[in-house]
């Protein structure tokens, strides 16, 4: 017995079926309802071959063909990254605290106002104010740019690189003849007289 087939647009039993392509879904329908739709198109899609592809038909080919053009690549933009600052050498000022606590007067707001303008939560503003947290440099650069006030410095490490400067040491009797050196760290290493 022929298996009988159900038309997807009116649901009646059919031999035979047809494909049609009905608001861009493909179907198949009975013969009734074959004009609702239009006859799907079975054409290839023009695909750009993958460079694999290329080099493989290049490679293989017996004939000398074109060279094949070069895959488009997009203009690439300026780059918006920045460059992020070297945070070894920067410290926070030492009255911090009191900057902060006179530019929140001088705008106005309230503790949480404050913070939430800083998108931080207010206990840990409150904590920075008291001086048991730290202000760290990200949220202190963040401050300086929102409210125009300097909290942030350079750190001069020019006398500690003074300071660790190799020294050679004295000559003892138990060393040999070679130079024996050491980096300077706080203390003076202490020799057998």
């Amino acid at each position: 017995m022929p298996v009988l087939k159900e038309c997807e647009v009116c649901g009646r039993e059919a031999h035979s079926l047809f494909r049609r392509k009905i608001e861009g879904v493909l179907m198949e329908v009975c013969n009734d309802c074959k004009d609702v739709g239009e006859e799907p198109n079975y054409e290839r899609s023009s695909r750009k071959p993958t460079r694999n592809a290329s080099k493989f038909r290049d490679i293989y080919s017996s004939k000398k063909s074109k060279p094949t053009q070069k895959a488009y690549k997009p203009p690439s933009r300026p780059s918006t990254y920045k460059k992020r600052e070297n945070i070894s050498n920067l410290k926070i000022v030492d009255n911090y605290i009191k900057l902060l606590v006179q530019c929140r007067n001088k705008e106005g707001l309230s503790a949480k106002e404050f913070a939430n303008s800083l998108f931080i939560k207010e206990n840990y503003y409150h904590r920075i104010e008291k001086g048991t947290t730290q202000l760290n440099i990200k949220l202190a650069r963040r401050i300086e740019k929102k409210y125009k006030i300097t909290l942030v410095e350079t750190e001069d490490f020019q006398e500690e690189e003074e300071d660790n400067k190799m020294q050679y040491a004295p000559k003892s009797q138990d060393s040999s003849d070679s130079m024996v050196y050491f980096r300077k760290r706080g203390k003076k290493p202490e020799y057998d007289q």
